[in-house]
């Protein structure tokens, strides 16, 4: 049974006053093309020219400038389309669904299907929410064996609900506005990240309150450092243990008593991915992480330094089992990220296909120690500005799940806006 004020549609359930229109009736659908890549003079021009790499995993409704300009002869000799500001630009291969609105002329590369909209029947704005929020349904109509494509015929013949142009405005000024404190919360981020840089480097190198310093070499640099701190190499003060490679068989997607978390690259960069998340049976100590245990990456993407995780870890980790009396475990975590030391650890890892750092390497790595008492004051500073970053990054995780809610009832119809209320 329909609730009233609504009516059964071959797209689902929708308001009364809500049509049904092909894409192709509310808006032109056409495409882009590459100007011949062997003409020099095709290129460097004033004409924005952009491809689908451009907009892949970024938050932006608007766009203004791109990576590639074409010239007038490049745009002559090719099938290229100059799109008109207010387009709805959509990624039709490989990462489908990605949309834009060009502010400025601007042509695309093939892997777009681009909508200039009818601005009597269809808003860009709103168009561009809902092609965002249907995206399982355009990637159901892609095909390809080397990547998905979904076909401009396919786009054309896409049947989507059409509210009334006042409510469509609506609609799309709520989720912008929810976009703009993603937007701002996103910039507050960048921000203390970049305090966060500096402050490392500050703090790592010349200490707290120091006025008498030293030169020291680190890798190829040289460096000045407080007076009284001690430089050491890692093979002085610690050992390093090689994780293990636990076959797909062995793994179990479920927890127990006698099981640990297997800690692997693909798990520490999708924490939350569940794909990623496997239990094995306890094995020897040397390859149990504890949370005061510091582990860090040392093949491929060689470097990346973790703590404060407990499970066995696989063997693209080194455990650094370091002198507790000399080293603070957080201030060990922050000097290993440091920039100064990422340079050092890559450089030793080399830069063939796949960055591999051996333990002599490593052992050779310089280390500078404070005292036990200026490591913890360095370690609280930076972790401080670590618990700000993370208190941002839930904020924004609760903006993009407010998003993600209000765009399933409101571009439904489930839930009614009123085309009178300030947003």
């Amino acid at each position: 049974m329909v609730k009233e004020g609504y009516k059964n549609t071959s797209i689902g359930t929708i308001p009364d006053d809500w049509e049904v229109e092909r894409l192709s009736d509310v808006g032109d659908v056409t495409g882009g093309n590459t100007p011949r890549r062997s003409t020099d003079e095709y290129w460097g021009g004033d004409i924005p020219w952009l491809t689908p790499s451009q907009l892949t995993g970024k938050l932006i409704n608007e766009i203004s400038e791109t990576d590639e300009y074409i010239t007038e002869k490049g745009f002559e000799n090719s099938s290229v389309k100059l799109l008109p500001p207010g387009t709805v630009i959509m990624s039709s291969r490989a990462t489908i669904g990605e949309t834009v609105i060009n502010k400025v002329p601007m042509t695309t590369n093939q892997g777009f299907a681009n909508i200039i909209c009818d601005e009597d029947k269809v808003f860009n704005y709103y168009l561009l929410y809902l092609l965002s929020y249907i995206t399982p349904r355009l990637e159901a109509l892609a095909g390809g064996s080397t990547f998905l494509e979904i076909s401009r015929t396919n786009v054309r013949s896409l049947n989507i609900p059409v509210p009334p142009l006042s409510e469509q405005k609506k609609i799309a000024s709520i989720l912008s506005s929810v976009d703009k404190s993603i937007e701002k919360t996103d910039e507050v981020i960048e921000e203390i990240k970049e305090l966060k840089k500096g402050l490392m480097q500050e703090l790592l190198t010349k200490g707290i309150g120091h006025s008498e310093f030293k030169e020291v070499r680190i890798g190829p640099k040289t460096i000045k450092i407080p007076n009284i701190w001690e430089v050491k190499s890692f093979d002085e003060i610690s050992s390093v243990n090689q994780g293990l490679q636990i076959s797909i068989s062995k793994r179990s997607k479920k927890p127990g008593p006698n099981k640990l978390k297997y800690i692997t690259v693909q798990h520490l960069n999708n924490p939350n991915d569940s794909r990623y998340i496997y239990y094995i049976n306890e094995p020897r100590d040397s390859v149990i992480c504890e949370k005061e245990d510091v582990l860090m990456t040392r093949t491929g993407n060689t470097g990346e330094v973790i703590t404060d995780e407990r499970g066995v870890f696989h063997n693209n980790f080194f455990k650094i089992d370091f002198d507790r009396e000399i080293l603070n475990k957080d201030y060990l975590f922050y000097y290993l990220s440091s920039k100064f030391i990422q340079h050092v650890i890559k450089t030793f890892a080399g830069t063939t296909t796949i960055s591999d750092l051996n333990h002599g390497d490593f052992y050779s790595i310089p280390v500078l120690i404070p005292t036990k008492k200026e490591q913890k004051k360095i370690a609280s500073i930076l972790s401080s500005v670590d618990a700000k970053i993370k208190k941002e990054e839930e904020y924004k995780a609760k903006l993009e799940r407010l998003k993600k809610g209000l765009m399933q009832k409101l571009l439904t119809g489930e839930i009614r806006v009123n085309t009178d209320m300030e947003v």
